[in-house]
C-alpha cells in the first residue's frame, strides 16, 4: 500500500509538473528559511553548555537599590572571590576574571596590541573547560609570570614552533612564560579570551583594589551538588555586608552609614543564563532572548505561508481529482484509506522538499552568516540533533499542509462527483480565500516590522547625539603612551588641520562608570544616588561641541578646575531639585573630589542611543587619560590623518598607532539592530514571493474555472480592462483583508519591541501604508500575468465546444 502511495505521488508529480514545482520550490524555500533560523536558534541556546562543569558555574551578580531604582551590576569586588570559597561551603570553588586593558605584546619582531587579554585564578581553568593542546591546564597559571595561549594566538607569535617555555614580552617592560596552550574558544561561549595571565598581575600594573565597596572585575563560583542557590545568595550578600563594616571599623561615621542603609543584593546568574538573560543597570536587557522569539516568530511565519501555499493549491486542485476519489470509493476505498492516500503525497511531497532545502540551506549559509553576524559551519547541518530536528519540522509541515487537502477531497460524494457535479463547492473556495488572507496577513506583518526595524535604525543613525561627531577620532594610549600625552597634544595642535585635541579615560563614545557616594549642600543623607563619572582633559567640551547650558567649560586660566571642579550634564540639576543655573557654584563631591559644580552641559549621549541619558559629573584628571580625541578640520582628511599619525610616531615611537572615527563605534553599536532590520528585510522578501507564486497557481486555476464564462461576457461585448477587473477584484480584496487583520497585531507587536530603547521611533502610518501598497500591486501583477492572458482569448476557443 505505500508503494501505490508513493507511486500515485510520483505520477501526480509528473503530470502537473507546473502545479508540482511551484509546490516544490515554495516549500524548499519555507523549510530552508526555517531551518536557516532554527540553526541560528540553536546556537543562541547552545551558548556555555559545552563546559564540562556548566550547570553548577554561576557568575555572581548584584542589585543596588535608591531612588533612582535598582541598579543591575554584574561586577563584583576584587576580594570577594577567594572569600566567598573561603567562608561559604556550599561554594566548591570560585575564580575571578578581570580585564588588564589593552596589552602591547611582542616576541622579537612580531609585536601586537591585544584587546583579549584576561587575569583570571589558577582555578579558572579547572572550572571551564577549554581544553588544553600543550601544557597542564591544571597548573598553567600557578606561576605569576606564566601566560597561557589560544592555538591561534601560538600560531601566531610562532607560527609552527612549539611554544611552551619561550617568553612573550608585555608592555614592554614584564616577559611572561608560555606554559600552556589552549584549543580556540568555542563562538558559543560567553567568556572569551586570547591570552590568559595569573590576577596577581593585575596588582603589578597597579589596578588592584582590595575594597569590599567597589565592583571592578567577574567573580565566577562552582556550586556543591544539591546545594540551595537562594540560600548562597543570602550568604554572599551577608558577607559581603560584614566584610565591608569591617573595612571601615574605624570610621564611625561611614561604618554608620552602612549600617542604616539598605546595601546590595548579591544573587547567582547561571553560566548558561547569560548569554540569554543578561541584565546591567537600570533594567536594561543585554540578552538575546528577544532575538531568539523574533527569528522563531520569523521562522513559523515563513514555514506557515509555504504550508498554507501547499494546502491552497491541493485544494484547488481538487476538481481534477474528484473522479479519481469516486472511482475509488466506488471500488470499495474507505475514506480513511483515501485520507491516508493524500497524506501520504504530501509527506512525500515535503520530506523531498526538505530534502532541497537542507541544499539550499548549505548554500545560504555564507551569506546567512554575513547577516547575522554568526560563524556557523555547513558542518552543524549535519548533526544527528539537527537533522532529527529537521525531519520533525518535515513531518510537521507536511501534516499541517496535507491534513485539509487530504479530509476535503476523502469527504467527496461518488454519485456526485461521477455525474459531474461540483466537487468541492462553495466550502472550498471560502477556506482557498481564508489562506490567502492569511498568508498575506503573515507577510505583511513582517513587512511591517522590517519597515519599523529600519525606521528604528535609521532614527538612531541620524540623532543628534548632542555633540558634532563629524571628523572626530580617538586615539588609544596603550602601555606608557599617556605619559607622552600632554606632548603629543602640544604637537598635533601646531597644524591648522587640528582643530582641538582632548583626552579621556574611558573610551569617549561610551563611558559607563558609575558611583554612589555623591554629596551636596541641601542633599538628605539617607538618599543614595547613582551618577555616572568621566576623567577627561581640558578641552573636553570645546573639542567634543558639547554646549554649555549654564556656567562655564573647564579652563587652564582657573587652578581649581585640575581636580576639583565639576562639569555636570542637565541630569544633574533635576536631582538636586534646582535649575541648570542655580545648580553653578554649588558644593559637589563625588569621586573623592569635593569641589565646585562649575559649568551644565546640555545633555549629550555619552552612551548608545539604546539607553537613557543618566547623571554625568566631569573631572579634569590628566593623569588618568587612556585615549586622545583629536578634532579634524573638514577638507584635507587623509592629509590631516597622516599628519597625526607621524607625530604619534615621532612622539610615542615604541607603541603602534591606532585611530578609530567616532563613525566606526556606532556602526559596531548599532550592528546588532542593522542585522535584524536586514534579515527581516530578506525573510519578509522571501514570504512574499512564496505567497505570490501560490497566488500564481490560484489566479490560474481561477482563470481555468472561468474560461466559459469569460468568452459569453466577450462574445457580449466586455472588453479587456473589464475582464481584467473582473478577475482581479476577489484578489484585491482578499489582500486588503489581510492588511486590515495585520496592522493591529503589526503595531502592537513594534510598540512592544520598541520599548526595550530609551530613544526610539514612531511606528509610522506610512510603514503601514508602504506594506500594504507592495503586497497589493505585487499581487495584483501576478494575477495579472494569468488574468491578461484569460482575458485575451478568442470567446470563439472557449465556447467552440458548447
Amino acid at each position: 500500500m505505500l508503494r501505490n502511495y508513493l507511486t500515485v505521488a510520483l505520477r501526480q508529480t509528473a503530470r502537473h509538473k507546473a502545479y508540482s514545482f511551484i509546490n516544490l520550490f515554495g516549500l524548499s524555500i519555507g523549510l530552508a528559511c526555517t531551518l536557516l533560523i532554527l540553526l541560528w536558534v540553536k546556537d543562541e541556546l547552545s551558548y556555555d553548555r559545552f563546559h564540562s562543569n556548566a550547570g553548577s558555574l554561576f557568575r555572581v551578580e548584584q542589585d543596588q537599590t535608591g531612588p533612582q531604582g535598582t541598579f543591575h551590576v554584574n561586577a563584583t569586588p576584587y576580594p570577594m572571590g577567594p572569600g566567598l570559597k573561603d567562608e561559604i561551603p556550599e561554594i566548591q570553588d570560585a575564580t575571578r576574571h578581570a580585564f588588564p586593558g589593552v596589552l602591547l605584546v611582542r616576541q622579537g619582531s612580531n609585536v601586537f596590541f591585544e584587546e583579549r587579554v584576561r587575569a583570571v585564578d589558577p582555578s579558572f581553568l579547572k572550572m571551564f573547560t577549554f581544553p588544553s593542546i600543550r601544557g597542564d591546564a591544571q597548573t598553567a597559571l600557578n606561576h605569576p609570570r606564566s601566560i597561557v595561549l589560544t592555538d591561534e594566538m601560538a600560531r601566531k607569535y610562532f607560527g609552527n614552533q612549539d611554544p611552551l617555555g619561550k617568553t612573550l614580552t608585555v608592555n614592554n617592560d614584564y616577559p611572561f612564560s608560555v606554559t600552556g596552550v589552549v584549543a580556540k574558544v568555542p563562538a558559543n561561549s560567553t567568556v572569551r579570551f586570547d591570552m590568559l595571565v595569573p590576577l596577581d598581575f593585575i596588582k603589578e600594573l597597579g589596578l588592584y583594589n582590595d575594597s569590599w565597596g567597589d565592583n571592578e572585575i567577574f567573580t565566577w563560583v562552582q556550586l556543591q551538588p544539591e546545594s540551595r542557590v537562594a540560600l548562597v545568595n543570602e550568604k554572599i550578600t551577608r558577607l559581603r555586608r560584614d566584610r565591608q563594616q569591617q573595612e571601615f571599623a574605624g570610621d564611625a561615621e561611614t561604618l554608620e552609614a552602612i549600617r542604616k542603609r539598605a546595601g546590595p543584593q548579591f544573587m547567582l546568574r547561571p553560566l548558561t543564563d547569560i548569554h540569554l538573560y543578561s541584565v546591567f543597570g537600570f533594567g536594561r536587557r543585554t540578552g538575546t532572548v528577544q532575538y531568539v522569539y523574533i527569528f522563531s516568530a520569523i521562522a513559523v511565519f515563513v514555514l506557515l505561508i509555504a504550508c498554507m501555499n501547499f494546502m491552497n493549491l491541493a485544494t484547488a486542485r481538487a476538481a481534477n481529482r474528484a473522479k479519481e476519489v469516486g472511482l475509488r470509493k466506488t471500488l470499495g476505498a474507505f475514506r480513511a484509506d483515501i485520507a491516508r492516500q493524500f497524506l501520504g503525497e504530501s509527506m512525500v511531497t515535503t520530506l523531498l522538499a526538505a530534502g532541497i532545502s537542507m541544499v539550499f540551506a548549505a548554500l545560504l549559509l555564507p551569506t546567512f552568516n554575513r547577516l547575522s553576524g554568526k560563524e556557523l559551519t555547513a558542518s552543524a547541518l549535519l548533526t544527528w540533533d539537527y537533522l532529527l530536528g529537521v525531519l520533525a519540522v518535515a513531518v510537521v509541515a507536511g501534516t499541517v499542509s496535507g491534513s485539509y487537502p487530504a479530509a476535503l477531497l476523502s469527504a467527496f460524494q461518488p454519485v456526485r462527483v461521477l455525474r459531474g457535479g461540483p466537487a468541492a463547492g462553495q466550502r472550498g473556495a471560502l477556506f482557498r480565500k481564508s489562506l490567502v488572507v492569511l498568508q498575506f496577513s503573515l507577510s505583511v506583518l513582517l513587512l511591517v516590522g522590517t519597515g519599523v526595524a529600519y525606521r528604528q535604525f535609521n532614527y538612531m543613525r541620524s540623532k543628534s547625539l548632542g555633540y558634532d561627531k563629524e571628523h572626530l577620532i580617538y586615539v588609544p594610549l596603550r602601555g606608557d603612551a599617556p605619559k607622552a600625552y600632554l606632548a603629543f597634544k602640544e604637537e598635533l595642535l601646531r597644524d591648522p588641520r587640528v582643530l582641538g585635541v582632548t583626552g579621556t579615560y574611558q573610551e569617549p563614545t561610551y563611558m559607563s562608570s558609575n558611583s554612589w557616594g555623591v554629596d551636596w549642600d541641601g542633599k538628605d543623607p539617607n538618599q543614595r544616588v547613582l551618577i555616572g563619572s568621566a576623567f577627561v582633559d581640558f578641552d573636553y567640551t570645546e573639542t567634543m561641541g558639547i554646549e554649555m547650558v549654564a556656567g562655564r567649560p573647564l579652563s587652564r586660566t582657573f587652578a581649581v578646575d585640575n581636580g576639583e571642579s565639576f562639569l555636570v550634564n542637565e541630569e544633574v540639576p533635576k536631582l538636586m531639585g534646582l535649575d541648570a543655573a542655580a545648580a553653578v557654584g554649588k558644593r559637589f563631591s563625588f569621586q573623592g573630589v569635593d569641589g565646585t559644580i562649575v559649568g551644565v552641559m546640555k545633555n549629550y549621549h555619552y552612551q548608545p542611543l539604546q539607553y537613557a541619558i543618566e547623571p554625568l559629573a566631569v573631572l579634569v584628571a590628566p593623569e588618568a587619560l587612556q585615549f586622545a580625541v583629536v578634532k579634524l578640520r573638514p577638507g584635507d582628511i587623509p592629509g590631516a590623518l597622516a599628519y597625526v599619525r607621524s607625530t604619534w610616531e615621532k612622539v610615542v615611537p615604541s607603541y603602534p598607532y591606532e585611530q578609530v572615527f567616532f563613525d566606526q563605534d556606532f556602526g559596531q553599536m548599532y550592528a546588532s539592530d542593522e542585522r535584524l532590520a536586514t534579515i527581516l528585510k530578506y525573510f519578509a522578501a522571501m514570504a512574499v514571493v512564496i505567497a505570490c507564486m501560490g497566488l500564481f497557481e490560484l489566479a490560474s486555476y481561477a482563470a481555468q474555472q472561468r474560461t466559459k464564462e469569460i468568452g459569453v461576457r466577450k462574445a457580449l461585448g466586455a472588453s479587456v480592462p473589464g475582464i481584467l477587473r473582473l478577475l482581479l477584484k476577489d484578489f484585491a480584496r482578499c489582500v486588503l483583508l489581510a492588511n486590515a487583520i495585520a496592522w493591529p497585531v503589526a503595531y502592537a507587536a513594534a510598540q512592544m519591541w520598541l520599548q526595550s530603547y530609551a530613544n526610539r521611533t514612531t511606528v509610522g502610518v506610512w510603514t503601514f501604508a508602504g506594506a500594504c501598497a507592495l503586497t497589493l500591486v505585487v499581487a495584483l501583477i501576478t494575477v495579472s500575468l494569468q488574468a491578461l492572458k484569460a482575458a485575451r482569448t478568442n470567446p470563439v476557443d472557449s465556447l467552440r465546444y458548447e
